[in-house]
């Protein structure tokens, strides 16, 4: 028998889920994917902010110190609540309309309401020091407007300190005038501390003011308050650097991409033949030196061709992608630089006629190439396809032809029966591998027609540039034209690699 209350004090409940991870390195590529967009954001903006420094006017700040010393009374005590009052009272009454009005009037071209604007006033936290900074368009003005603020309160506590002993002095000496004619010890006494009350308050009348003084005048300043271009830049750069982060990560939130090639073979439906590495290469890089990393995932590739393509005398395949720019040119141009190292005879053809660029790859000139065969065929003439291949490489199976001058309809020409034709020429001759590199599929027809009339179709994908909506697109299309692709060769891995020139 099972004791209940050891079954309940042993139960344990549920395990709660655990967290999931943040995605850091989903983010940290879609701000390397966005280099340029980062550019255009902090670029203008940090300009803008110099370049509107440079051109406003420039503004000076100057400090004068009113310093509240210790009363000279020994009787008087000085407790904290009465001195911050006290500060606080002087640094409100500093500011006020009365003030302002008294200084304006020492200063030319200046007046109560263009004084508010210039003359601030605060405490200092640390001693019982009140600092009057004042601003304007010169160092020697913004000096002038600080003193003579200054210079003007303390003229006017002290004559507000004066009038009120002279009240006091007057009523003790009315005061003491009615005591005049009589007598009497108490009189006596009340005559007595009258008498001692007036010497206090001249005693207090020849130190009066002296509560209040300038501790320090204000200097002109050696250099201007604002603008500060320098330091406004560096501000507007790292707020523009902060504003364009967000911009990026809130796009890729709401637009994101794939997230690497399992996902994308998902989508798709494909399988992954190849992986090729991610290599940083300076402009006008040749073809034919691959790193060694390179060399194998191609050297994979053509291995897996021969594996889903028909075994017959000849394969025709055509290279392309989903969008513009995503490695398919280099993808053929290094495919069939292994192929024809493997001692296949490899034909390319840049089927591109809008973005051709197989030609450079190879320093081909880029006429005449396959418009003009295409044109000529259309047109009833010779074709003469194979004299058309210019490059050769040292063992001479490798040929290239060019895309030829871009038609006026592209799109026409490759629908054209003269294809049937070009491709029937392909089927006579004696290339193992024909290689078309086309445009891309998605908005474009001209892939849509190469797509019905090749042995296998090659899907090449960079994962930083495609989307779930994009992915999803290419599959539905590939459905409707009833193709069934080879598989997705992943172009940006980015893996450790060295210079390999394969031989």
């Amino acid at each position: 028998m099972v004791d209940r209350a050891d079954s309940l004090v042993r139960y344990a409940g549920p395990a709660l889920p655990p967290d999931q991870p943040v995605e850091t390195g989903r983010y940290l590529d879609a701000l390397r994917r966005s280099k340029l967009l980062i550019a255009l954001i902090v670029l203008p903006l940090t300009a803008a902010v110099l370049l509107i420094s440079l051109l406003l006017p420039r503004t000076y700040q100057a400090t004068a110190k009113i310093v509240l010393e210790s009363s000279s009374d020994p009787l008087q005590t000085r407790d904290v609540d009465s001195v911050e009052r006290r500060l606080a009272t002087i640094d409100a009454l500093l500011t006020t309309r009365e003030t302002r009005l008294r200084a304006a009037r020492r200063i030319p071209d200046e007046t109560a309401a263009t004084l508010e604007g210039k003359v601030a006033s605060s405490v200092d936290p640390r001693a019982d020091i009140i600092n009057i900074v004042a601003t304007d368009d010169t160092a020697k003005g913004a000096a002038r407007i600080a003193n003579t603020v200054a210079t003007t309160f303390l003229a006017q506590q002290h004559r507000a300190e004066q009038r009120r002993l002279n009240r006091a002095r007057a009523t003790l000496r009315q005061a003491l005038g009615q005591l005049v004619g009589k007598t009497g010890p108490q009189v006596e006494t009340e005559r007595a501390a009258i008498r001692e009350r007036l010497t206090e308050l001249d005693v207090s009348a020849a130190g009066s003011g002296s509560e209040l003084s300038l501790a320090e005048a204000a200097q002109p300043p050696t250099e201007a308050f604002s603008p500060r271009p320098i330091r406004n830049s560096v501000f507007a750069l790292f707020a523009a650097l902060f504003i364009a982060a967000l911009v990026v990560l809130a796009r890729a939130q709401l637009k994101p991409r794939v997230s690497g090639s399992r996902e994308l073979s998902r989508l798709l439906e494909l399988p992954v033949l190849a992986e090729v590495p991610y290599v940083r290469r300076p402009l006008g890089h040749r073809p034919e030196t691959l790193s060694s990393a390179e060399y194998e995932a191609y050297q994979t590739l053509q291995a897996s061709l021969r594996r889903r393509l028909p075994a017959t005398g000849q394969r025709t395949v055509l290279v392309t992608s989903a969008l513009h720019g995503e490695g398919k040119t280099e993808v053929t141009a290094a495919l069939g630089l292994v192929l024809s190292q493997g001692m296949h005879r490899t034909w390319l053809v840049s089927a591109d006629m809008r973005r051709p660029k197989l030609h450079e790859l190879f320093d081909v000139d880029q006429t005449p190439g396959l418009s003009e065969v295409l044109v000529g065929a259309r047109n009833g003439g010779s074709s003469e396809i194979f004299q058309l291949s210019a490059a050769r490489t040292g063992s001479g199976r490798l040929h290239v032809l060019a895309s030829g001058r871009m038609p006026r309809d592209p799109a026409q020409l490759l629908a054209s029966d003269a294809l049937d034709g070009f491709f029937e020429e392909i089927k006579e001759s004696e290339y193992d591998y024909v290689l078309l590199d086309g445009p891309p599929l998605l908005g474009l027809i001209d892939s849509q027609v190469l797509a019905q009339r090749v042995d296998g179709v090659l899907i090449v994908c960079r994962p930083d540039r495609q989307t779930p909506e994009t992915a999803l697109a290419l599959r539905e299309l590939l459905d409707r034209l009833e193709v069934e692709p080879l598989g997705v060769v992943i172009v940006g891995a980015r893996i450790s690699t060295h210079s390999y020139l394969p031989g």
